[in-house]
């Protein structure tokens, strides 16, 4: 799992599979990603998904470099993350690890529930393994600890970042829960002198900025730019319309986009 180039070679049910939806359910697929290389790559590919569909929120000082605060605390999802690669139950082959980000909520899920020998009210507080090889090397990796720690750091992420607590539900498989703030609790903390552009994902943020750049781009070139689907193109820049980051001007291939962000 760490050493091959392609997890589905030894173990078919091993990939992540991350979906951005819209809306509150399991509708409509804005975009959905498999990932199935080496354990450390689909990890990193995982967290990658989750940043670039997240919002960023801006906290701007009188001195020093502006500061990106993600939504939903970072330390939180790459917890989460690792924990459900880590403690997932490879015997089970019928379901793979799975991320779905909706409007309200970023929900995390692994098979397998608690380790048998953990009862729910130890949850927390005592760290069995399920796989301890595989946690061990994600230990020399620097990205766990063997001190049955990451329940507790997720949920102080959480509660040091003012959002409702994450919520735990183990039967079959372990699911994590996030839920997303309201665009109240986005509001950035600027100086009055400053303009905060705020609410937009990374993706949305590129898509602007290759909009600025060349206000006459299509949706197919920004989706050979961007490696995207033009389907998704289309779904964020529709976004981008809502929150008043851009106008269409002329519906004809010889309109161009309109910044007024």
């Amino acid at each position: 799992m760490f050493f091959c180039d392609n997890i589905e070679r030894f173990f078919r049910h091993a990939i992540i599979t991350c979906v951005l939806y819209k809306g509150i359910d399991k509708y409509k697929i804005i975009d959905k990603k498999d990932f199935d290389e080496d354990a450390i790559t689909n990890y990193d590919n995982a967290i990658n998904f989750l940043f670039r569909n997240l919002r960023l929120e801006y906290k701007i000082e009188t001195a020093g470099p502006r500061e990106e605060i993600l939504e939903i605390p970072q330390e939180a999802l790459r917890e989460a993350v690792i924990n459900a690669i880590s403690h997932r139950d490879y015997n089970e082959k019928g379901a793979n690890i799975q991320i779905d980000i909706f409007d309200d909520r970023v929900e995390i899920t692994n098979p397998g529930g608690l380790v048998s020998a953990i009862k729910k009210e130890e949850f927390g507080k005592k760290s069995i393994s399920r796989n301890p090889l595989l946690f061990s090397l994600f230990k020399r990796a620097d990205l766990v600890e063997k001190v049955g720690s990451g329940i507790n750091r997720i949920r102080m992420a959480i509660k040091n970042a003012g959002l409702p607590a994450p919520v735990f539900e183990f039967t079959n498989f372990f699911t994590v829960t996030f839920q997303r703030p309201s665009a109240l609790q986005l509001t950035p903390q600027v100086t009055p002198q400053v303009t905060p552009q705020v609410k937009l994902t990374e993706l949305e943020q590129k898509i602007f900025m290759e909009i600025k750049t060349n206000p006459k781009i299509s949706r197919e070139g920004l989706s050979k730019i961007l490696n995207i689907s033009k389907d998704t193109i289309k779904e964020y820049l529709e976004r981008l319309r809502e929150k008043g980051y851009i106008k269409r001007i002329g519906k004809t291939s010889a309109g161009h986009w309109k910044v007024l962000a």
